[in-house]
């Protein structure tokens, strides 16, 4: 199919710049016209040459001769975990309630929520660090006791027994208990934003 279109645009070309080139007395028209008996003729019998012409490159167009460029695969959404599943994994866990061995765990925790209170803190009230880590270590920053006690103020073992069996009749351990307690305060105070 490529080698006739080939063929064909430079059959077509050369009869351009014969044409072009040679002008009308370059070609025969005046004997073709007296062949043909009059000069609309002539045009008619070009026209029809033309269509002759344009027949393959219309039957070349045809939806069967068609290639089409296959669209990719879609992505497939990625699978991310949570904001906070580190931190709901790291308190759920076993580790976590045992006295000795979650003793570094719960460290960690306590740390890593004195650092969001503070920073939480400093957004809030529009203070410095140094003014918001005084209010978290008084416990200023909040009105819940039990996150205030956690974060440094009063010890957290100085809690009263009912509270503590109740948060063990739930099936949570005290520090799960008010970490978690910590958590949802702080991110209280950052919605209030």
């Amino acid at each position: 199919m490529n080698g006739r279109r080939v063929t064909l645009g430079f059959v077509g070309a050369v009869a351009l710049v014969f044409a072009v080139a040679g002008g009308a007395n370059a070609v025969p028209v005046r004997s073709l016209v007296s062949v043909l008996g009059n000069d609309y003729l002539l045009v008619v019998a070009i026209g029809g040459f033309g269509l002759l012409v344009s027949i393959p490159v219309l039957v070349s167009g045809r939806d069967g001769n068609l290639v089409q460029a296959d669209m990719p695969a879609p992505e497939r959404p990625v699978t991310v975990p949570p904001a906070g599943n580190g931190f709901d994994e790291t308190v759920g866990s076993w580790r976590y309630r045992l006295p000795l061995v979650g003793r570094k765990n719960r460290a960690d925790i306590e740390e890593r929520l004195r650092t969001a209170a503070v920073e939480t803190v400093m957004r809030a009230e529009n203070c410095s660090r140094e003014e918001a880590t005084r209010r978290v270590r008084t416990g200023e920053w909040t009105d819940d006791p039990t996150a205030a006690a956690y974060l440094g103020g009063p010890d957290v073992s100085d809690s009263s027994i009912g509270t503590r069996v109740s948060t063990r009749l739930t099936g949570r351990s005290w520090h799960q208990h008010c970490a978690r307690r910590t958590a949802a305060e702080i991110a209280d105070s950052g919605e209030e934003l």
